[in-house]
């Protein structure tokens, strides 16, 4: 059962290209006590992760397939800034290799449903969160004018 005392204190960045999908697992889980923060791409998720240290994110819920860049991409990102961060991939895929996933601290497949997401949420207790630090721009592949 999901400890409504963690679940108001973690704050979820939620990212999924599906608009439908963004808005009813946001709603699910503020029904639930989070506070979400939704994105639909990942540049958007790297975005708001940077934009200003009053924004403290406990855990990231990345989807897989997403254009231009994957979840587990968008992961490795988010690990190497936010090494606190914890990050949920909730995805329909499940053929994905186990090597792609050593950013993912938790794997909960879309199939299973919101309910299992919130069931493994509350399993993986408390979340510590990242460490809000603003992070210069990168002249990397993908990532180079999202800071």
């Amino acid at each position: 059962m999901l400890d409504f005392r963690i679940a108001v204190r973690t704050k979820v960045l939620l990212v999924d290209d599906d608009p439908l999908h963004v808005d009813t697992s946001a709603l699910t889980l503020e029904m639930n006590g989070f506070s979400v923060v939704s994105a639909t791409c990942p540049y958007e998720a790297i975005s708001i992760m940077n934009e200003n240290s009053q924004r403290k994110i406990d855990v990231a819920i990345l989807d897989y397939h997403m254009p231009l860049m994957n979840g587990c991409i968008l992961a490795d990102y988010l690990k190497a800034r936010y090494p606190g961060l914890k990050i949920v991939l909730y995805s329909g895929s499940l053929d994905i290799r186990e090597q792609e996933m050593s950013s993912i601290d938790l794997f909960v497949p879309k199939g299973d449903g919101i309910a299992a997401l919130l069931a493994r949420l509350a399993d993986s207790g408390p979340m510590n969160g990242a460490n809000p630090t603003y992070f210069a721009k990168e002249n990397t592949r993908c990532i180079g004018g999202v800071n």
